[in-house]
């Protein structure tokens, strides 16, 4: 950890003890800008306060009341397909699964002022032109901008409300993101956002997997602490922007740590996946874990097959390489033939 350095007010943060101090890689710790100009949150803000008011007066991964958290459906595959929305009953001619993931960027409006037209007033299976028994999750993982904007509107459009009458079977918290050049404050306030968002869909009865990212594994034991604690059945982590071989160092890590604190009691949720090698490490390093995957869908779409060397590509309709790259997404798992997964 780097030395404490006066300008981020450390010595006299009351925050100190879940954050440990400014770190090495954060890049706002001698920040002179103005911060009207600044969209990222630190200690000096001149409405700091404000900040923390708006997430409920702490920092803390913590909630003062008790919850009755709703239990993640018990028959999701081991694997679910995100689909984009378009011709999906084609994709489930083919592969006749079991549940479907949307993302974020699909589902709400660009200004973040709730769900799109389209999906307004109506349950998820039938936007996308499914049977009523498949199931739909629905990931709240996109562009910083809107997750941002749903924050920001999520009482004037009532936007969790939106989402119960959606009727999804399950849904992954969204994403408030921590990065490692931005100050720990923002880390903190980000993590405390994200268990906020999934309480407040879970308060209304749907089942919700809180987004968890971490920075230190001190966040990894608070993420922990408040899972327990408030007997959370799932939790989700996107793993989109873990590209190189330090950064899949550094998830696979905190994969194998909450793996080996929560147990088979607690299925974690693990989005963006694409490497065949690294699908097999987060199985190993975690007791309990359903993978989503955009990869399937749009490499079909693209000619391409899971697990293809570049420039490798197959013949087919995109329907029957979907169905394809699911049973090989199964296959890397060493789990039964899709169809043994559709009937079970």
């Amino acid at each position: 950890m780097a030395s404490l350095k006066s300008s981020c007010n450390c010595d006299d943060c009351r925050f100190y003890n879940l954050c440990g101090g400014c770190h090495p890689e954060c890049n706002h710790a001698g920040c002179a800008r103005p911060c009207f100009s600044c969209p990222v949150r630190c200690r000096r803000r001149e409405d700091v306060e404000a900040w923390i008011r708006d997430v409920g007066g702490t920092l803390d991964l913590s909630f003062p009341r008790a919850l009755d958290w709703p239990p993640v459906p018990g028959d999701l595959p081991p694997v679910i397909p995100e689909v984009d929305g378009y011709r999906t009953a084609e994709y489930d001619a083919a592969a006749n699964y079991p549940a479907y993931a949307v993302g974020a960027s699909r589902v709400f409006s660009k200004k973040g002022a709730g769900l799109r037209p389209r999906w307004r007033g109506r349950r998820a299976a039938g936007v996308l032109g499914l049977p009523p028994e498949k199931k739909v999750v629905l990931h709240m993982f996109g562009p910083d901008e809107l997750i941002e904007r749903l924050w920001t509107e999520q009482f004037r459009c009532r936007l969790w409300d939106q989402v119960a009458g959606a009727g999804f079977a399950l849904v992954l918290g969204p994403n408030y993101s921590v990065y490692g050049e931005h100050p720990r404050f923002e880390h903190l306030i980000n993590m405390r956002r994200s268990l906020l968002a999934a309480v407040r869909l879970a308060s209304l009865g749907v089942p919700t997997a809180p987004n968890v990212y971490w920075w230190t594994e001190r966040d990894l034991e608070r993420w922990c602490d408040c899972v327990e604690k408030l007997n959370i059945p799932a939790v989700a982590v996107n793993a989109q922007t873990y590209r190189t071989e330090k950064d899949w160092a550094f998830l696979l890590a905190g994969l194998e740590y909450m793996g080996a604190r929560l147990g088979d009691r607690v299925t974690l949720f693990l989005n963006g996946l694409s490497r065949p090698e690294r699908v097999a490490a987060a199985r190993k390093a975690v007791p309990r874990v359903v993978f989503v995957s955009r990869d399937l869908q749009m490499r079909a779409q693209h000619g391409r097959l899971f697990g293809a060397r570049r420039g490798e590509y197959a013949y087919g309709e995109a329907p029957a390489l979907f169905r394809k790259n699911v049973e090989l997404f199964q296959q890397n798992l060493r789990l039964p033939a899709l169809d043994n997964v559709v009937q079970s």
